[in-house]
């Protein structure tokens, strides 16, 4: 969410400051008491400012109201995941070597594909490949799925993983991996984000039984 400047300046003192008056807002922008009270009802209203407890003024005077950010203020300053990820996997290459780390997302693929829900008894492969992909939405995928002549194939037309993904492939054994349980077989990529298609495809051959087409007497 944007905010315009003046709630802006407001949100970035309060985070300075951890907590100020309207007085000590109103000095610092050079606005009115008023206007600030104004932009303070907004903020407040969106749950970015709270009001928190009261302060007393020197001598005489009615105690003052302070104001603080609330946790929700916290999506307002920006993050970079995705750098400090990439940072990281870059030394544990150099200090583990490349195998190891392949072995480390190995891991990590196992311990996301033991969070699949168990297969049901009689459940139809189209069954199976819903609740893959509800099962990877929930981990931020768009997942969809379709049946061919011979296959089912299996697209991811997001990943949550895309940023690192293209320095590191090997985070691309998570959603494989989690195809490969639920379906007690290995998945083949025949296309992929990293390498500049449009979405990630996984090819799964149907059971001999669904290909060969029905005797007739």
């Amino acid at each position: 969410m944007s905010l315009n400047d003046t709630r802006q300046q407001i949100i970035t003192y309060l985070k300075e400051k951890n907590q100020a008056t309207v007085d000590e807002l109103a000095a610092f922008m050079r606005l009115t008491p008023m206007t600030v009270r104004y932009h303070l009802n907004v903020l407040q209203r969106d749950n970015f400012i709270v009001r928190s407890t009261v302060r007393q003024t020197a001598g005489r005077g009615r105690p003052q109201q302070m104001y603080a950010l609330t946790k929700t203020a916290d999506e307002l300053f920006p993050v970079d995941y995705y750098s400090l990820t990439d940072y990281l996997l870059d030394e544990l290459s150099t200090q583990l070597g490349k195998e190891k780390v392949d072995e480390l997302f190995g891991n990590i693929a196992d311990r996301l594909a033991q969070e699949v829900p168990p297969s049901k008894q009689n459940q139809t492969i189209e069954e199976r490949l819903d609740e893959i992909k509800l099962f990877l939405e929930t981990k931020g995928f768009v997942i969809d799925w379709e049946s061919q002549e011979n296959n089912y194939m299996i697209h991811a037309y997001s990943c949550p993983y895309r940023q690192i993904a293209k320095t590191h492939k090997q985070v691309c054994l998570l959603d494989k991996q989690v195809i490969s349980a639920m379906l007690n077989t290995t998945p083949t990529r025949i296309a992929c984000l990293t390498a500049g298609d449009s979405h990630c495809t996984y090819q799964v051959a149907k059971p001999i039984e669904l290909i060969l087409e029905p005797v007739v007497n």
